[in-house]
This record gives structure tokens, sequence and C-alpha cells, in this order.
């Protein structure tokens, strides 16, 4: 992960995709053709490589921001290494969605399966949107890279919805809730293992035994991966 802020001008987009360009090629020299599962890969966030990336921009982002998209993928292509389009706020959902699925039916990117997103289990939409990338998946013949994360916009989500005087919230109040819609969003990714490769970040010892339970005593390589920060919480996937 690059975790930058959301580019505010063209030049700050042109500055993070040079960035993110020079990022694969170094992760992808180091993969050393050991493949999307075996090997490392790369998240980017969409809102790096535009400045109007929103719904209200949305034809800009679709004839601008995706040709950026498309660029990098390929190239993720090129080194055989998974690229994630990175979850944001909820109302970017629909609209990284709408990319995905363009980018999924790309000629140039038949075959390969390293296209991956990442889903956020505090979003009361998760299991649903687990549900539409099962059936892009299918539709577009290849397998998913799913990453499921907790959620890292609470704070915002919750202050939005207030703002905008909404009569519910996009996201879970309680962790607890979050906690066991975790376990819920893991159970359907594990039940298609044909078309979604799971890829669980959580650094919580009781969702990962739980969810090693869950996936069956009979791993191998290719089937998920536990995902975390770097320099935290490496023991325990040691």
């Amino acid at each position: 992960d690059m975790l930058g802020e959301a580019a505010l001008t063209a030049d700050d987009a042109q500055a993070y995709m040079v960035s993110y360009q020079q990022a694969i090629h170094a992760i992808g020299k180091a993969s050393n053709g050991r493949g999307i599962y075996e090997g490392p890969g790369i998240s980017i966030k969409l809102s790096a490589l535009h400045p109007r990336y929103s719904r209200a921009q949305y034809d800009r982002a679709m004839e601008e921001l995706y040709p950026r998209l498309k660029s990098l993928t390929l190239l993720a292509r090129q080194y055989d290494i998974g690229i994630n389009i990175d979850a944001e706020e909820a109302d970017r959902l629909e609209i990284s969605l709408d990319l995905l699925e363009k980018l999924c039916f790309e000629p140039e990117l038949a075959g390969w399966n390293g296209i991956g997103f990442v889903i956020q289990a505090y979003q009361k939409r998760c299991p649903f949107v687990i549900d539409y990338l099962i059936d892009l998946a299918t539709r577009s013949r290849r397998r998913l890279m799913i990453r499921l994360v907790k959620g890292a916009y609470w704070d915002s989500e919750i202050k939005r919805a207030q703002m905008d005087g909404l009569e519910g919230y996009p996201v879970y109040t309680r962790k607890v809730y979050t906690d066991v819609s975790y376990l819920a969003c893991a159970k359907k990714l594990l039940a298609v293992p044909s078309l979604i490769y799971p890829q669980f970040a959580t650094h919580n010892a009781h969702t990962l035994a739980a969810i090693y339970q869950l996936a069956g005593q009979n791993y191998y390589p290719g089937q998920y991966e536990f995902q975390c920060l770097h320099g935290m919480g490496e023991p325990l996937y040691e």
C-alpha cells in the first residue's frame, strides 16, 4: 500500500501516477516471477490518480482516470503481480465498482487473475458488494483477488452522514457488529474458491483464528492469504 493523500491538482495526480509506476517496476522485479499468489502485489488509491474522483464528475473519471488505471494494471500484468483497487469512502463505492467492471472486460487483460478489489466489512453493503463481485467474476471469466478489511474511514463516514442529515449511517456504529460482519463476509468469500482469491487483512487474533477454522485444515497455496501492515503483528502471521 502507498497510503498517500488524494490528488488535489492535476500535477498531484501525475506525480502519484509516476510513483505508482516506479513502485510496480520495483515490486515486479522483487517478485522475480513468483506470480500473483506467491509474490508481492500493490494497492492503488483511485483518488490519487485524479483530482475530481467523485460521483459528481463521473464522466470525467471514466474518461480521464480509467486510462491511468488500465495503464497501471497492464504494467502489473507485465510483471504478473496482483494489483488491488483500494477502498475509500462509501460515496465512492459505486464509481469504483464501475471502473473495476470496465477493467475486467478489457481484452488485453483477458485470462489474467491479478485484478483485485478491497472491500470494507464495516460498510453495511459489504455482503451485497461480495455478491456483485462474484457475479462480475463469473461474467468476466476470471478469478478476482478480494482483500477484506474492517474499514479505515469510520469517523468521516459518521460525520458526513450527520452533516447530510441522513436517516442512517453507511457503516456499523459498534465494533462488535463489524467483527461479526467480517466473519460473515469471509465465509462468503471462501465459498467460491474458483471465482475469488480472498486476502484477509486483519490484526485481530480471534478473527484470524476463526477464518483459519472456516477455511478448513487442508490449506494450499493460492487458496487464501492473511495480510498485515508492515511491522505490525508479524509474529502472529509467521
